[in-house]
């Protein structure tokens, strides 16, 4: 049933028609919800949102860590906020980092906020809902903090931009060009007129669709860095390889794999911000490697973030990923 769903997010169908009614409902209830909250809170320092709207993974959280990196190359003070999503701290507002390490309770900050946080040296992260009380919080304790990026904040209208970028995957694209729950949009593709930048993560053709709003298309893709184990190590031989992932779009893991001129012979596939804490799954997937005769199991930075503190022997190896835009000098910000 899932499959079926999820199916007909990507391609016009019975089923995507039959719901058309109700997204129709919805996209007109989101575009009232944006020009009803034209006004928010302005913070002293230049707000950067990276959000989307299409639902599921797109690549929000390397673009953000590629703008913060960016950022500092120039000298700027950067911090980032992140909700937390399934993390400890969502419905409270707590800093995991600062300009001098991570702290120990980070690890419970949700899978992608731990990520920034590693990623991201001499950058305070703070994560929690509440975008407007986190930016309050980094403007008291940083006085000479001049940009704060919103990571995953697109729809979060209660706080004033002064840039959003919009991140599009070219595997998953637009879908069937419909909104929730007929198709895959988080909100109407008219939303675009409200971006700054276009980010389009991946090779191919950009939809029409996106192009016909003129606004700046930057082009980037995830290049693999490196493979390392558990504990920093960098990894020489990979050998036969599975793939282990609980990722918003897993295409795209596969994708980048793929790319790298590797091939895998199963890839392990599992929810969005799944936790691995069932012990008869990882046993499972022990069997089924040694049934496969492969030697390492390959996951994201993202997965990693809750596997090393789970107790288990998979034999991982971390695909250490940057975003890398191609267009770079079409950048302003």
């Amino acid at each position: 049933m899932q499959n079926l769903i999820e199916n007909n997010f990507y391609k016009k169908s019975l089923l995507s028609y039959l719901l058309l009614p109700v997204s129709i409902i919805y996209s007109l209830i989101l575009i009232f919800r944006r020009r009803l909250h034209s006004k928010g809170f302005r913070s002293r320092c230049k707000i950067i949102s990276v959000g989307n709207i299409v639902s599921g993974g797109s690549g929000k959280t390397p673009v953000t860590i590629f703008l913060a990196k960016y950022l500092q190359k120039q000298s700027k003070k950067v911090a980032v906020s992140h909700r937390g999503y399934k993390g400890k701290f969502e419905n409270e507002n707590k800093l995991i980092s600062d300009e001098n390490e991570i702290f120990n309770f980070a690890k419970d900050a949700g899978d992608e906020a731990f990520l920034l946080a590693s990623k991201l040296s001499g950058v305070p992260v703070i994560t929690g809902r509440d975008r407007k009380r986190s930016i309050q919080i980094l403007e008291n304790k940083y006085p000479d903090l001049e940009y704060i990026i919103l990571d995953d904040s697109f729809q979060h209208l209660k706080v004033q931009h002064d840039l959003d970028f919009i991140i599009f995957n070219a595997i998953g694209g637009i879908g069937n060009g419909f909104v929730l729950p007929s198709g895959i949009l988080r909100e109407p593709l008219s939303a675009l007129k409200y971006s700054d930048y276009i980010v389009f993560n991946g090779k191919g053709e950009i939809p029409v669709q996106i192009q016909k709003y003129n606004k700046p298309i930057l082009r980037g893709e995830y290049r693999i860095k490196c493979f390392s184990d558990k504990d920093g190590n960098k990894i020489q031989s990979v050998g036969k390889l599975a793939l282990l992932s609980g990722i918003g779009l897993p295409a795209s893991f596969e994708n980048t794999i793929n790319n790298a001129g590797l091939h895998f012979e199963k890839h392990f596939r599992f929810p969005d911000h799944y936790d691995f804490k069932n012990r008869e799954i990882i046993k499972q997937i022990i069997a089924d490697m040694k049934l496969g005769k492969i030697d390492l199991l390959l996951t994201t930075e993202k997965d990693f973030a809750k596997l090393q503190f789970i107790e288990h022997n998979l034999p991982l190896a971390i695909v250490e990923v940057e975003f890398v835009l191609e267009n770079k000098e079409e950048l302003r910000v």
